[in-house]
């Protein structure tokens, strides 16, 4: 395995910081989960808008329950249970990561939560949404925020590379999961119309779903700069 752990450390220090402040700034602004309130806000908005409240807060519970459990066996089996040093803790290199702001993590790294919570929320929404613009934009938005833990250094390649995976897999888990909630209580389907998508959501509403994870794009771009002056 040693040959496969050192091309792991050397991606990784290959992938991460720069000499740029404005880069710097831009992946820490994108990294933080707040910083995607507004998306958060819009998801629940296209749910709502498009569900009745039972079936809206079924989905709700449903996401919060996967995320729950993504972070549970990432921070709470496998991580402690692991024990690999990540990056900014691992004595042997570092020393060589650009720590930006001084942040550095938690001690262990795999696999990353950030990564496997991320790519499960894009696989779910990408599922009950059904639009293929919004499921390249979510995705989109999973690998933006997975790069910039290997940019910050706080996880290896590795690290990333099975949280994306196990975030794909538990993303599918629930939504089937969802599915079968939804057959048991019978809910209302709307019938498949031109305005909507094949999951019964108004493309409208995708639409604008679509823009408000991109105008977040820009407010997150016009912070950083802002925190670059």
């Amino acid at each position: 395995m040693n040959p496969i752990l050192q091309l792991d450390q050397q991606a990784t220090l290959a992938l991460n910081g720069s000499e740029s402040l404005f880069w710097d700034n831009l992946m820490i602004t994108v990294t933080n989960t707040w910083s995607w309130s507004l998306v958060i806000l819009a998801i629940i908005y296209t749910i709502f808008h498009n569900k009745n409240v039972k079936e809206g807060f079924i989905i709700l519970l449903t996401i919060g329950l996967m995320i729950f459990v993504a972070d549970r066996i990432c921070s709470g089996l496998v991580k402690p249970t692991v024990a690999r040093w990540r990056p900014t803790q691992d004595p042997q290199i570092m020393y060589l990561i650009d720590v930006v702001e001084g942040y550095r993590g938690g001690r262990f790294g795999f696999f990353s939560g950030h990564a496997c919570n991320t790519f499960c929320m894009a696989t779910f929404l990408a599922l009950l949404f059904r639009n293929k613009v919004l499921t390249f934009t979510l995705y989109f938005w999973s690998i933006t925020t997975t790069f910039t833990r290997l940019y910050l250094g706080v996880h290896y390649l590795g690290d990333v590379t099975v949280g994306l995976i196990m975030g794909i897999g538990i993303g599918y888990l629930f939504h089937y999961i969802l599915k079968q909630i939804q057959k048991k209580m019978v809910f209302r389907q709307r019938l498949s119309a031109d305005g909507l998508t094949s999951s019964g959501f108004k493309k409208s509403d995708i639409h604008i779903l679509v823009s408000v994870i991109f105008f977040n794009y820009n407010i997150v771009l016009i912070a950083a700069m802002m925190r670059s002056f």
